[in-house]
């Protein structure tokens, strides 16, 4: 009996889970190697081989985890590939993804939904935690100017992460709204004054937070993640909910059908506002000798030898 990791070859928090697990009780899919292995799904069975020979049935499969798994056109937008190798990956992952359905409706796909963003993505997360936390006030415009409030200083954001250059990406940034250029798409928010960050990790019930002072980012700069490429060496330490906030997050992740993910908050004063949650989050960073129980956790839920708590099926999200 395995546990099933659906990856990456380069993906860290994979490697530290499988260290811990031992790799006889873990069948790993690395995406980006697809060719190195074999690959015979049917309607009564799934046999995947790997690399080493070692064979995979869907029967020995007691566990199924979804990490983040990309294409090679995912990988790298800005280049050109033969289109034959961009329709075979296409194939595939359309192929694996079905593998996962089938986990899913068996009840053995655990903790990440790769559907999380698609069914309610950051617009549909914040009308939802408006009911758990304070939020910022938001509003996603195109093409109205008349939205744009003269000598107002917020804050844009997106929503999909994607590259707006080569190399560049559009994080969380201060602007004055009458600058922004109407035709294009802005999510705009309110400007949060805080003092900290707080990132929360949960993994089904048990939640592990964690702080960063925003006084140790440069000037100018208000999204931490910007900071962290600059100086890699970003310091978080652990933090201590209210019980109060603890049992919101509670609420919001049963409200949003989801066993895994790390949600973001801006602390100001006593109030936690609440930015987003990323239902595949990476944590390996906040705890990478495995002090803070996260890793410890994670192996508990997926290790073959324990129970499985496989995610909610159908998904009531309550928006």
């Amino acid at each position: 009996m395995r546990t099933f990791f659906y990856t990456n070859s380069f993906d860290l928090s994979a490697d530290l889970l499988i260290r811990k697990l031992g790799s006889e009780r873990v069948f790993r899919f690395n995406f980006d190697l697809w060719k190195e292995y074999t690959i015979d799904i049917r309607p009564d069975r799934v046999t995947i081989t790997n690399p080493t020979g070692l064979t995979v049935q869907s029967s020995d499969i007691v566990k199924f985890l979804w990490r983040k798994v990309y294409t090679t056109q995912q990988l790298y937008p800005d280049r050109s590939f033969p289109r034959e190798q961009l329709y075979q990956e296409e194939e595939l992952a359309y192929a694996m993804r079905e593998v996962w359905n089938r986990m899913y409706y068996e009840g053995r796909a655990v903790l990440i939904d790769p559907l999380s963003d698609d069914l309610a993505g950051k617009l549909v997360q914040a009308r939802i935690a408006a009911a758990c936390f304070p939020v910022p006030a938001w509003r996603f415009v195109a093409g109205a100017s008349s939205a744009f409030d003269a000598g107002r200083t917020s804050v844009v954001k997106s929503l999909t992460s994607q590259r707006v250059g080569e190399k560049s990406v559009l994080f969380t940034t201060r602007v004055q709204e009458d600058q922004l250029a109407p035709a294009s798409p802005w999510m705009i928010q309110d400007l949060v004054e805080a003092h900290r960050d707080v990132t929360v990790v949960v993994i089904r019930d048990a939640l592990f937070a964690f702080e960063f002072d925003r006084g140790a980012l440069p000037e100018q700069v208000i999204d931490w993640r910007q900071a962290r490429i600059r100086n890699p060496a970003q310091t978080w330490h652990p933090h201590r909910l209210p019980p109060e906030t603890a049992s919101s997050i509670r609420q919001f992740m049963e409200a949003m059908a989801l066993h895994y993910g790390r949600l973001d908050f801006l602390l100001a004063g006593d109030r936690y506002w609440f930015l987003e949650v990323n239902p595949n989050g990476e944590w390996g960073w906040l705890d990478p000798h495995g002090e803070a129980g996260i890793l410890d956790t994670l192996i508990e839920e997926l290790s073959p030898d324990t129970p499985c708590h496989p995610l909610p099926n159908p998904r009531l999200i309550r928006a």
